[in-house]
């Protein structure tokens, strides 16, 4: 602190109040470069990256009439207008990872999907996140690593019924496109454990049942009431590729359901995101950057353009991480390029668009 100058607590600061040092938040990345004058989306900058005192330069420098000290008392603090996750989204999707768990464990021992059943689990989470959609940025804060095949499914159905709905699937099959992203890997249900559980690569033989998974998933789907056609072809064609290049029947695109289009880019963005045995999670920004180049020959390129520019409309206020280790927040999201905003850092606004060296690595969590 520099010795003489008012230390100013950040819910009494007036408009215009000019910073006498820098700003850094608690993980040490610049959040306000010396000088940068403090107004109400400044402060709430503060507040939200919980920073309680700033010091600022001399009081009659800030205005030419400053406030009475009365009056600073009654100014209400600003409210913050970053986008927080309630905590009982978290509290829902931990019950639906419980319940689909005990739900499956039924099916493991030879019964058929008790539809009825899951569609109850996955609709409480669908109506949340149709209110709170920019939870689809920070789902992977949802993870305990324990139960990731349950969550990964919970999470997959939720993504999908988003993607059904940005691209105009018709209403009446939206819950059909969520069950195909909950059910994708039940096929996984009949595959041995210790390929499923093995920590380490696969050989061809382990590779080979593994993938079998698919056409189990379709047997299993066919035998239960409640579930469409679509439904059972999203597990059997969920790992074919644009370019035929996929299994189990390496078909090409024109011959793939759409709603196996749909859960394959929500099972790709959902596994790249999440931290797995073998691999650490990357932030969904760079996730949906790569999901853009694989849209060229694996992934069907008008859902995934959809559900990329879906996923980013929403990311306005969501404070990010960038690869220089400074830390902003997201002001402002082009359409032409929505994986690459605008981020307001240290008092300044940086295009990623134009600042290739740069990418978002961490969504902050709240």
């Amino acid at each position: 602190m520099v010795s003489g100058l008012p230390i100013v607590h950040v819910k009494q600061l007036t408009n215009g109040a000019k910073l006498a040092e820098e700003v850094y938040t608690s993980l040490g990345g610049l959040l306000f470069a010396k000088g940068t004058s403090l107004y109400e989306r400044e402060i709430e900058f503060l507040e939200a990256f919980m920073i309680e005192q700033v010091q600022i330069e001399d009081a009659e420098l800030i205005s030419a009439e400053p406030a009475a000290p009365a009056q600073v008392e009654e100014k209400q603090a600003p409210k913050i207008t970053i986008k927080v996750v309630k905590p009982d989204f978290q509290e829902h999707f931990k019950q639906a990872v419980s319940k689909l768990k005990n739900l499956m464990i039924r099916v493991e021992g030879g019964n058929n999907i008790p539809v009825m059943e899951v569609r109850e689990v996955v609709s409480p989470i669908l109506a949340q996140i149709q209110e709170q959609p920019q939870i689809l940025l920070s789902l992977r804060k949802f993870a305990g690593m324990g139960a990731y095949a349950y969550e990964h499914a919970i999470a997959v159905g939720l993504i999908s019924y988003m993607i059904a709905k940005w691209t105009k699937v018709p209403e009446k099959e939206w819950m059909q496109v969520a069950l195909a992203g909950t059910l994708l890997d039940i096929g996984k249900t009949k595959v041995d454990r210790r390929i499923l559980q093995k920590p380490g690569k696969l050989t061809p033989d382990e590779f080979e049942e593994m993938k079998k998974h698919t056409v189990y998933g379709y047997q299993i789907i066919k035998a239960s009431h409640g579930l469409s056609e679509g439904v059972a072809l999203a597990a059997l064609q969920h790992h074919e590729r644009e370019d035929g290049s996929g299994y189990p029947l390496g078909l090409p695109g024109s011959k793939l359901h759409v709603y196996s289009k749909i859960v394959a880019v929500a099972d790709v963005y959902h596994a790249m995101c999440s931290d797995r045995v073998y691999q650490k999670g990357q932030s969904p920004y760079l996730v949906v950057e790569q999901l853009v180049q694989d849209s060229f020959g694996k992934l069907d390129p008008n859902i995934v353009h959809t559900f990329v520019n879906g996923i980013t409309q929403f990311a306005v206020g969501t404070l990010v991480e960038l690869s220089d280790g400074t830390l902003g927040k997201i002001v402002f999201t082009d359409r032409k390029h929505p994986t690459r905003p605008m981020v307001e850092t240290g008092g300044r606004i940086v295009n990623l668009a134009e600042a290739r060296h740069l990418s978002i690595v961490k969504v902050m969590e709240h």
